[in-house]
């Protein structure tokens, strides 16, 4: 016979590999108490009342007599013909569960039910099923149940439930705690800082009946409160600092900026600001409140999820946390399958995670400090660096999109045919339906450059941009000014004096030429570019002159273009290995129209061009000038459309190859009657010998220069002496007149420069306001302004880089030859030069005078966000909600008493623990939403009963409440626990005066937190690494916290006893309270131990010792000062220690010493490390 498939997948964890020959015992098999709890574990989830495979049920004895589609699943007394039996025997095709379904049963607990079969299946008559799923307790509807009547006389109504629960198993409640226990519980409770021997002694001495409230209300209203709870919460919600690759800084996992959200729970806790409306904001701030930046923070609940590398795994760890940290539910097994225990389907996962789906992160700059920049996207081995400035937070990046249905939990694995899941809640929990509406969101939320804040600081910034530079100009133009025409003048008296001994030794064979330019490849390739202004028009019959002399003619060329940034050549002759080569008219296809002889270098060429743009040719004309030798005479060549007439960026190019090496001189354009429109003749003083072209004129090196090529100014052949002494200083005198030039230029640039870039700045601002904002009629004339606005400071900008770049490099080229760094400036400095005249080439382009397409202010986001994560806030904080208020008065509960009242505290599904006071932690979550979900209130209701307030005292053996209640679940005594690692670090230093109280701000380096003295929650904590100190008490984890688990080690003593950090702070301490004891005279050295006694005592435990105490410490301190004493005296040799900073070294002398001792004994007594 064949069991069904479909029983054989579902029939959960019911698996054995155990011989069938099990022995059975000789005892009847109890089924309530033996096989029930297995049929529970294994089998309810598919065979109960949640589901019922092959209409299956076995959670009643009736059930599984009835069997299912096919009969019987027991045949009492005979095991062998038992289903139930078959299905968890060795036989594969039956084995329960099928593979990686739930654990094998054990062999004894197979042999269990064969046994109970084969004794007959006897249940009780009164067996009866599980129930159904909407009437467990937490799915129920929270309702305020009536406080029982007991004779307490706590008026406090958490006392009579659990007084109500005590009675009923004959419990008897300890009595009050003393004073100073109460006092210290309450301290570390509630700031996470013991009291101080001041405020010990106000409170014992305090007689007014409302002392106690008193304290409590004066400790929820410290700072202090917000950093012990806050670290509580954090816990909760799982905050961790970044990490992943921390130590090469790349995050992978949460962000850098994950601290502003730190500080936000401290604010809000210390604000009192409901439970509900911090969740809500956690959840969804960004669409309640897309404006309210203080609390878009909060939305940093997500933003710790993050998973760089799998956005997949973000948005599960989304699902899955959002789950358990507000309802108390384990919805993360449903992306396999349905939940075993609770009614949440498959689907329902998928519709749940869909209200994560379109989410991403983006920054947000906070005022005062720099814009953060855009958040990087992932990409495959590019780091992603911390980021300290601005905020991160949550957005809707893809309004529209939905999560698809994939099986086995690999996103891998998507069902193609199913479409993608609308997004919804869980539909069993009741209540009105999740109502999600798109946010249309106001335009300074989707548009940051919008805002006010930002506007202000940016003008602010432009404003003083200005201010500076119209401050420096006023202050030194003048002055620049004054020596500029200094210089003139001396130029000019050189000039005149140097032209006049010119003509007195000019002979009738002096070269009307003294300088040429040449161009050298070398093992690479030199291309410079000149821009061509001041033309009206193109006039027809336009006459080009140049003289070319070749001396390696690999390939040279001369070329018109129309663009120069581009490097689009219109007309072209080029020179290669005695070949002329040009564009065919009317083409850009390269032919050859002539040769010249090479045998002979070097080749003298006159080249000349006559223009024709209405043919769009030219006319090329070359000569061969040692003999005048026609080599082509008016050969059309193509123009291809070049006109720079009322233009900028057309002009010409000179270009050599590689291996080439040419001169070009007197390039001249001439209009038909003689005008000269444009003349280069690289003479002096304009170019000076040996200094490269693009140095400081307006010849531009383009970008396919390369390698060691060189553009320098030659001479035609030696000056004489007394030439080059004129040259000489009239070129000192020029470099003296251009660097005061320079210096001027680039002051006024700047100052046009920071002109212009408040008007365009003021212009974006107010057409960004017209168009998103205000809807003027007026946004397209003012985007236009905006438009030609930011065109001039663009051009003003690259204009003042080209000023920068110009004095840097004349600066370099004036540092003297023996300045080792002064190629390299140079070389620097042209590069630099030569990068900024490219770029105002192209920044001169004029913009359309119709365009509205001006620069947006900052990044740009979705105007509309999903409303998703809003209707999900909503629906959980929802009074109909069932488990949200539970869930948290249960956290709140059990860090006050040390155990919850609901062990699972992030399940409160049916596969969670039931409640040791059901209606006490019901009462609690409907008082907690009567008063406005206000977490005080319900601090003040705890720490106001006589629960609370019980005695820690255990009670003598064979007492009647250790029989009724051994492990104190229904609190009849105040249960002990240990501090958490933060309050025992924090302690240490706050006891020595030593605590730096400063709040909030980026996390510290974990590897700090034993030299640096911040309270322990602003040091970072994550899964990469921890504090050493806070992780051997159990410090929390970055990954699951719910509930923090508390181990006893060796080491928590040892770190306690000679850890740098315990040792430095007992000496503090030590120190301190001998300081404070000399003020007071008069006493004997024996009395001055006593108080010391006491007073660490009251300092270290909030108490004073007793008699037994006294005497023991009084003994260590005398033996301890003798031992010290001795020691001394056989050391003969001590060297003074290495580090002479304050407490780093034990005291010199003994008694001092023996005092530090005493200190360090009380960090180990348990009444430290306790709350009592």
């Amino acid at each position: 016979m064949q069991w069904p498939t479909l029983f054989v997948s579902c029939c959960v964890s019911l698996c054995v590999s155990l011989p069938l020959q099990a022995e059975t015992p000789p005892v009847p098999v109890d089924y309530t108490q033996q096989i029930k709890p297995l049929l529970k574990a294994h089998c309810f989830a598919c065979h109960g009342v949640l589901k019922q495979e092959s209409a299956l049920r076995l959670d009643a004895g009736k059930f599984i007599l009835k069997g299912g589609e096919i009969g019987k699943a027991v045949v009492p007394g005979n095991s062998a013909e038992s289903l139930l039996f078959q299905v968890i025997g060795e036989d594969p095709d039956f084995a329960m569960p099928p593979e990686g379904q739930g654990r094998k049963l054990t062999p004894e607990e197979v042999a269990l039910i064969r046994t109970w079969i084969d004794q007959g299946a006897h249940f009780p008559a009164n067996d009866s099923p599980e129930p159904a799923p909407t009437e467990h307790w937490a799915f129920q509807p929270v309702k305020r149940p009536a406080v029982p009547q007991t004779n307490t006389p706590s008026q406090n109504p958490i006392d009579a439930f659990l007084l109500a629960r005590q009675l009923e198993v004959g419990l008897t409640p300890q009595p009050q705690a003393d004073k100073a226990t109460r006092l210290r519980r309450l301290y570390l409770d509630l700031i996470g800082l013991p009291p101080r021997p001041s405020e010990l002694s106000a409170f014992l001495n305090d007689t007014r009946p409302d002392a106690w409230q008193r304290v409590i209300d004066d400790l929820l209203s410290r700072p202090q409160y917000g950093e012990r709870w806050g670290r509580h919460w954090m816990d909760v919600w799982r905050y961790s600092d970044w990490y992943g690759r921390r130590g090469a800084k790349d995050m992978t996992n949460s962000y850098s900026l994950t601290w502003r959200w730190r500080d936000w729970i401290i604010r809000s806790l210390n604000e009192d600001k409901a439970y509900d409306v911090m969740v809500r904001q956690m959840l969804a701030a960004d669409e309640l409140a897309p404006n309210d930046r203080e609390n878009l923070v909060a939305t940093g609940f997500i933003v710790r999820n993050f998973y760089r590398w799998n956005y997949h795994t973000w948005l599960k760890d989304n699902v899955e946390h959002t789950a358990k940290a507000f309802l108390g539910l384990t919805m993360n097994c449903c992306e396999c399958h349905d939940h075993k225990y609770d009614p949440i389907s498959q689907e329902e996962y998928f519709a749940f995670r869909s209200l994560f789906e379109p989410i991403d992160l983006r920054h947000d700059r906070v005022p005062g400090e720099a814009d953060p920049g855009p958040f990087p996207d992932y990409k495959l081995s590019v780091r992603n660096g911390p980021v300290r400035t601005g905020m991160v937070r949550i957005y809707d990046r893809h309004p529209e999109a939905l999560a698809r249905f994939y099986t086995g939990g690999l996103e891998q694995n998507i069902v193609k045919d199913k479409p993608p899941i609308e997004a919804g809640t869980i539909q069993f929990l009741g209540g009105d339906e999740i109502q999600i509406q798109p946010v249309k969101l106001p335009a300074t939320a989707w548009y940051p450059g919008l805002k006010p804040f930002v506007i202000e600081e940016e003008t602010q910034q432009r404003t003083t941009a200005l201010q500076q530079a119209q401050q420096k100009w006023d202050a030194e133009s003048t002055r620049l000014e004054q020596q500029l025409k200094k210089h003139e003048q001396t130029q000019t008296k050189l000039l005149v004096e140097y032209r006049a001994w010119q003509e007195s030794q000019r002979t009738a064979d002096s070269p009307s030429s003294q300088q040429t330019l040449q161009l050298t490849g070398g093992e690479g390739r030199r291309a410079l570019a000149r821009e061509l202004t001041g033309w009206n028009e193109l006039p027809e019959q336009l006459n080009i002159h140049f003289q070319l002399t070749l001396h390696a003619d690999k390939m040279v060329n001369f070329q018109l273009s129309n663009d120069l940034t581009a490097g689009r050549t219109n007309l072209y002759v080029a020179f290669e290995a005695g070949n002329i080569l040009t564009y065919a008219p009317g083409t850009t296809n390269v032919a050859s129209i002539g040769s010249f002889p090479t045998e002979a270098m070097p080749v003298d060429l006159q080249v000349h061009l006559k223009l024709q743009p209405s043919k769009d040719i030219a006319l090329l004309t070359v000569t061969r000038s040692q003999d005048q030798s026609l080599i082509i005479k008016e050969t059309p060549i193509a123009l291809n459309g070049w006109n720079p007439a009322n233009s900028v960026n057309r002009g010409l190019f000179l270009d050599a190859h590689a291996g080439s090496r040419a001169e070009f001189d007197h390039i001249v354009f001439l209009e038909p009657g003689g005008r000269e429109l444009n003349r280069f003749d690289f003479e002096f003083p304009d170019y000076s010998e040996g200094a490269d072209v693009t140095s400081a004129t307006d010849w531009i090196l383009t970008r396919f220069s390369k390698g060691n090529a060189t553009s320098k100014i030659t001479l035609q052949k030696p000056l004489s002496p007394e030439e080059q002494q004129w040259q000489q200083k009239i070129s000192a005198a020029r470099q003296q007149q251009t660097l005061v030039q320079l210096k001027r230029d680039l002051l006024q640039a700047d100052l046009e420069a920071a002109r212009a870039e408040l008007v365009q700045y003021q212009a974006r601002v107010d057409a960004a306001r017209a168009r998103h904002i205000d809807e003027s009629p007026e946004a397209d004339s003012l985007a236009r302004a905006a438009c030609q606005a930011e065109w001039k400071a663009k051009r003003n900008a690259s204009q003042q880089q080209v000023a920068a770049a110009a004095l840097k490099l004349h600066s370099a080229q004036l540092l003297p030859e023996t300045e080792i760094t002064r190629s390299k400036q140079i070389q620097d400095a042209q590069q630099q030069l030569t990068q900024a005249r490219t770029a105002l080439v192209a920044a001169e382009k004029p913009r359309d005078a119709q365009s509205n397409d001006f620069a947006p202010l900052s990044r740009i986001f979705p105007q509309q966000s999903s409303g998703r994560r809003a209707a999900l806030a909503q629906w959980i904080t929802s009074p109909d909600n069932p488990l949200t208020a539970r869930v948290a008065v249960n956290h709140i509960w059990m860090r006050h008493f040390g155990q919850p009242l609901v062990d699972s505290v992030y399940n409160f599904g049916r596969s969670g623990a039931q409640p040791t006071h059901p209606q006490l932690i019901d009462w609690l979550a409907a008082e907690l939403m009567a008063h406005d979900w206000k977490m005080k209130h319900i601090h003040r209701l705890i720490l106001s009963s006589d629960a609370y307030q019980r005695s820690s005292k255990g009670v003598e053996a064979g007492h009647a409440n250790l029989a009724a209640d051994r492990d104190n679940r229904l609190l009849w005594k105040f249960p002990l626990r240990r501090m958490e690692a933060e309050v025992v670090r924090d302690s240490l230093f706050y006891l020595a005066d030593d605590l730096d109280a400063t709040m909030f701000g980026q996390e510290l380096e974990q590897d700090q937190g034993l030299t640096t003295n911040r309270r322990s929650l602003y040091y970072s904590y994550h899964g990469e690494a921890k504090m050493e100190f806070l992780a051997l008490f159990d410090g929390p984890s970055s990954t699951d916290c719910y509930r923090r688990q508390t181990t006893v080690r060796p080491q928590q003593a040892l770190a306690l006893t000679n850890s740098q950090l315990a040792l430095k702070q007992g000496r503090r301490i030590a120190a301190n309270l001998w300081s404070e004891q000399a003020q007071l005279t008069g006493k004997s050295p024996s009395e001055q131990k006593l108080d010391f006694i006491r007073n660490t005592f009251e300092l270290i435990l909030a108490r004073a010792p007793n008699q037994r105490e006294q005497t023991a410490a009084l003994r260590f301190l005398e033996q301890q000062q003798s031992l010290f004493q001795k020691a001394d005296s056989q050391t003969t040799d001590q060297k003074p220690p290495k580090n002479n900073k304050p407490f780093e070294q034990p005291a010199a002398d003994p008694a001092a010493r023996a005092r530090e001792s005493l200190v360090q004994a009380l960090f180990n007594h348990n009444d430290f490390v306790t709350i009592r």
